[in-house]
C-alpha cells in the first residue's frame, strides 16, 4: 500500500490555536489533518515493523513502528510555516527529523518511576513535536502539566539544573499513567484524542499522554492507542 499525501494537509483541515498555561505556549489543534487515517493504520497494521521502545533507547511505553516515509516528509512540509507563524516569528528550516508509528502498550503496574511523570522531549526549544492520533475510539489525549515545585511548563537549557534538583524531592508517582494528581504536577491542558487530529507543540513543553485506560488489544494497530509521531529539530533563518 502506497501512502503519501500531494497536500500539505487536506483540504478542509482547520487549525485551533491554544495558549495555554502561565508561559502560553502554543499548543496547535490541525483537525482532519490528513484526510488518510485508513491507510495510515492499515500501513501500520500491515507494513509496519513494530519494537519495544527501550530497544532503541526510548522511554516510550509501549512498541514503535516503521512509518511512510512520504507521510513523514509531508508533515515536516506542513508544519515548517506553522513553527515559523506561530513559534519563532521567522522562516525555518529543518535540521533532523525523526518520525514512526506509536503503540502505548505497558500495563501501569509495569511503568518506571519516569513513565508516571510528565517529560520533556528535549530541553532545545527549536526541537517541536507532533502527535497525529488515528485511533478510532480513543478519547484518550495529550496533556501539558506545570511543575509545581519550580512553576516551570517547559524545560530548556536555562531551567534544566534547577528542575532536576527541584524533582529529587517529588513525591514518588503510584503506579499509573500520568494523571497529574498528587505527584508534584498540576494538569494545566488536556487536549483530546480524534481520528485525523494533529497537535504540534514544543518539545519542551512538560507532556505526558492522557491514558486512563489500555484498549483490550494494546498492541494491534486496528485497535491499540495508535498515533503517529514526529520530531522536528530546526535552524531559524533569521
Amino acid at each position: 500500500m502506497t501512502v503519501g499525501l500531494d497536500l500539505a494537509f487536506a483540504p478542509g483541515a482547520t487549525l485551533t490555536v491554544r495558549h495555554i498555561g502561565s508561559e502560553r505556549e502554543p499548543v496547535l489543534v490541525v483537525d482532519g489533518a490528513t484526510g488518510q487515517v485508513d491507510a495510515l493504520r492499515a500501513f501500520a497494521a500491515d507494513q509496519a515493523d513494530f519494537a519495544s521502545a527501550t530497544s532503541v533507547g526510548s522511554g516510550y511505553p509501549g512498541l514503535l513502528g516503521t512509518a511512510p516515509v512520504a507521510y513523514v516528509d509531508a508533515v515536516v512540509r506542513a508544519i515548517l510555516p506553522l513553527i515559523a507563524t506561530h513559534f519563532t516569528g521567522h522562516p525555518v528550516r529543518p535540521a533532523r527529523a525523526r518520525g514512526n508509528f506509536s503503540l502505548v502498550t505497558t500495563a501501569p503496574a509495569a511503568l518506571t518511576a519516569d513513565q508516571r511523570v510528565p517529560h520533556v522531549d528535549t530541553a532545545d526549544r527549536l526541537q517541536f513535536a507532533t502527535v497525529h492520533f488515528l485511533s478510532p475510539g480513543n478519547g484518550d489525549g495529550t496533556a501539558f502539566f506545570r511543575h509545581r515545585a519550580t512553576g516551570f511548563e517547559t524545560i530548556d537549557a536555562a531551567r534544566l539544573p534547577a528542575y532536576q534538583a527541584a524533582r529529587a524531592d517529588d513525591p514518588v508517582p503510584p503506579p499509573r499513567y500520568c494523571l497529574g494528581m498528587d505527584d508534584g504536577f498540576e494538569t494545566i491542558e488536556i487536549v483530546p484524542a480524534l481520528p485525523d487530529r494533529l497537535l504540534l507543540y514544543r518539545a519542551a513543553l512538560l507532556h505526558s499522554g492522557w491514558i486512563t485506560t489500555l484498549p483490550a488489544q494494546p498492541d494491534d494497530p486496528r485497535h491499540g492507542r495508535l498515533t503517529g509521531n514526529l520530531f522536528l529539530q530546526c535552524r531559524v533563518d533569521a
